[in-house]
């Protein structure tokens, strides 16, 4: 009986796997270009990403604010860290897509670049996943309502998976603008601007 529920998982969750690679191959966005990637990115805060991983003004607001306080405000700056993730890691994905084309230039120089472009993307989404999954996991068991336990520190999500959060972010955005530059595209303002 077990190994009848096992294996009937084991089929449904392989069956799942294939609908869901099927359907990225389908509706995956056409080959990026220089001009579409401008269009798709997001603008991140890096400033304000900085501010909620700070450790000294965390520690300020937890001196100045009383328990109940900080917990209401801490659980309102993990969400709003949360977004800053989320279009980190959108960026990331839209960067690694036009770098995998890129890559494929005869250009030695830009194949390098775009190799260099898809690291530093392929680092930034692992740290957004890795801190998503993290921020998810406080804002489900709602630490902030538990007193027995202390309120979750975004210092924290500092480095996830071994990557530092506003350095990968910053090495990203000067790669890509790198290659931006060396294929010559005239966006350069506005993609600094949107990430």
């Amino acid at each position: 009986m077990i190994v009848m529920i096992l294996w009937n998982v084991i089929i449904a969750a392989g069956l799942i796997s294939w609908v869901v690679v099927a359907c990225r191959i389908w509706f995956r966005f056409p080959e990026r270009t220089a001009d579409d990637v401008v269009d798709f990115l997001v603008p991140v805060d890096v400033e304000r990403a900085e501010s909620l991983l700070d450790p000294r003004a965390e520690s300020t607001l937890r001196s100045e604010l009383t328990r109940r306080e900080f917990r209401r405000l801490q659980r309102k700056r993990m969400h709003l860290y949360l977004v800053l993730v989320r279009k980190m890691a959108h960026n990331a994905a839209v960067l690694i897509e036009w770098a995998n084309r890129e890559a494929e230039a005869t250009d030695g120089q830009t194949q390098q670049v775009a190799q260099e472009l898809q690291q530093a993307a392929a680092e930034v989404r692992l740290y957004s996943l890795a801190a998503m999954v993290k921020l998810r996991f406080w804002l489900l068991i709602r630490l902030d309502s538990w007193n027995i336990l202390p309120a979750p520190s975004l210092c924290e999500l500092q480095e996830a998976a071994g990557v530092r959060a506003v350095e990968s972010y910053e090495r990203l955005k000067t790669t890509a603008s790198v290659l931006f530059l060396g294929i010559g595209n005239r966006n350069f303002e506005q993609l600094l601007h949107n990430l």
